[in-house]
């Protein structure tokens, strides 16, 4: 009874492994899975590229308009230049087209403050103020293109707390008629 036993054994069928198969579908599906990420990772750059080109375009666009606004004010038929100096040197000249709403605004040697404090332009018409640009905490001379203006309005500078305010609560430190 032994030997049939043995006998037996030897001649059943050996159970077929597919792990070949097995290894070469987890091989297939890895290099799927890698294909897949490259080519994902391949088109969001190419999308972050695009958005960079677009915003690219869209400054050079806005810049472009900003100039040519600039020029139109610079060079209108009924653009009145405009200059003062404060006691301690501070000056302004503003280029001002009524047509146009506008006025190109030049500063220069505006007094040290302290560096939490910043200069802000202000349009005042009636009376009222309204911010118009709050100036880098640094900033001492530039220009500044000012818009929503008209005939009887003026532009003063103030010194403001960091980051500006909502309302003038410094006092002016120059002011000029734009008219």
């Amino acid at each position: 009874m032994t030997g049939e036993l043995t006998d037996d054994l030897e001649e059943a069928p050996q159970p077929v492994t597919d792990r070949p198969r097995r290894t070469w579908s987890r091989r297939l599906t890895t290099f799927g899975m890698a294909c897949a990420l490259v080519v994902g990772a391949a088109a969001l750059t190419l999308e972050v590229e695009e958005q960079r080109d677009r915003d690219q375009r869209s400054l050079i666009v806005a810049e472009q308009e900003r100039l040519q606004r600039i020029e139109t004010v610079l060079t209108a038929d009924d653009a009145i230049s405009r200059t003062t100096t404060t006691e301690d040197g501070a000056r302004v000249s503003t280029v001002f087209s009524a047509e146009h709403h506008a006025a190109m605004v030049t500063y220069s040697d505006l007094p040290d403050i302290d560096p939490k404090q910043t200069y802000q332009i202000w349009r005042v018409r009636n009376e009222q103020p309204r911010s118009m640009r709050v100036l880098a905490a640094d900033a001492r001379e530039g220009t500044a293109l000012v818009l929503d203006l008209t005939d009887g309005d003026a532009i003063s500078f103030t010194v403001e707390p960091e980051g500006g305010s909502g309302q003038p609560t410094g006092d002016i430190v120059v002011a000029l008629r734009l008219n």
